[in-house]
């Protein structure tokens, strides 16, 4: 789509030049070539704003391009274990743990698992994946305070570093919205193939208003034309200092964990201590690897 209008901006200008110029050429008298120029420079400015505007304002339901490939990841993760997520944790735990609930078990690397409300809980953090739904009537009404703090944070001194503006373009998606979109999908795409890149309601992170899209000004929005940006390749190596994590990887092998295709564009809050450790040092590591969970609509909870 960039380069489309890229090719636009310059080749309508140079096409009108090259007729007026011919149409002076055959003009007897004086010839007026500044005019033209002056005409095709204007045009050209008026198309890159237009240019700007439908980059900068594609709809936060974008199509993700459905044609990505990812790669096998052979670097070696490192082993997490049961007391690596507990030295900050506080911070997030007032954020999103509310007290009580079921335990309903423990997973194989050892991380409590329960349920309080509705929701699921692993070692203190919300989970939301193809395994672990959020109830319908979950609905925080928008990205909550501490995430939008953090993520404003962090596009502050993006903008410093790679001169350029970024923003949330999808936070919180209610379960109805993410109904409309997902069966939306799937009359287009079939539900294979929708599966694939678009959760079902009410199995969204979106719903959980910890998690949101990137876009960037001038810059393809929510599909996989973001990820070889300056930009995008800022966040995946600064994210995590926020407390973001990139939920999605790249990989084989973190695709088949998370149950979705590489989002390069999708970040999900889970405080600085966690996002540090599933960063590991630039070679992402899935939630579900780290705490041992599976991500399947045929999968059950843990204890259930």
């Amino acid at each position: 789509m960039e380069l489309i209008l890229n090719i636009l901006c310059a080749l309508i200008p140079l096409i009108y030049l090259v007729i007026f110029v011919a149409k002076e050429n055959r003009r007897k008298g004086k010839k007026h070539y500044i005019y033209g120029l002056v005409v095709a420079a204007v045009l050209f400015l008026i198309l890159f704003v237009i240019r700007l505007i439908a980059l900068t304002f594609i709809s936060n339901e974008s199509t993700p391009d459905n044609t990505t490939t990812t790669t096998t990841s052979t670097t070696t993760t490192v082993e997490p274990t049961k007391e690596s997520t507990t030295t900050k944790k506080s911070d997030y735990e007032r954020l999103t743990t509310p007290a009580g609930g079921e335990t309903l078990g423990t997973t194989p690397k050892g991380y409590e698992v329960k349920k309080i409300d509705g929701l699921y809980y692993v070692d203190g953090y919300l989970i939301a994946n193809k395994t672990y739904s959020l109830p319908k009537s979950y609905n925080p009404g928008k990205l909550k305070a501490e995430v939008e703090t953090a993520a404003n944070k962090m596009f502050a001194d993006a903008q410093k570093e790679v001169n350029n503006n970024m923003w949330a373009q999808s936070g919180f998606r209610s379960y109805s919205t993410q109904e409309s979109i997902y069966n939306r999908y799937v009359s287009r795409d079939g539900q294979k193939e929708a599966d694939t890149y678009s959760a079902r309601p009410g199995y969204s992170e979106h719903q959980s208003g910890l998690a949101f899209d990137v876009c960037a000004t001038g810059k393809s929005c929510i599909d996989n034309g973001f990820d070889n940006t300056k930009e995008a390749k800022w966040l995946s190596e600064n994210a995590y200092k926020y407390g973001f994590i990139l939920r999605y990887p790249k990989g084989t092998d973190k695709v088949a964990q998370t149950g979705y295709m590489y989002e390069s564009w999708h970040f999900r809050y889970v405080g600085e201590d966690l996002a540090e450790k599933l960063y590991n040092n630039g070679d992402w590591i899935t939630m579900e690897e780290y705490f041992g969970l599976t991500s399947s609509y045929d999968e059950k909870p843990i204890g259930e």
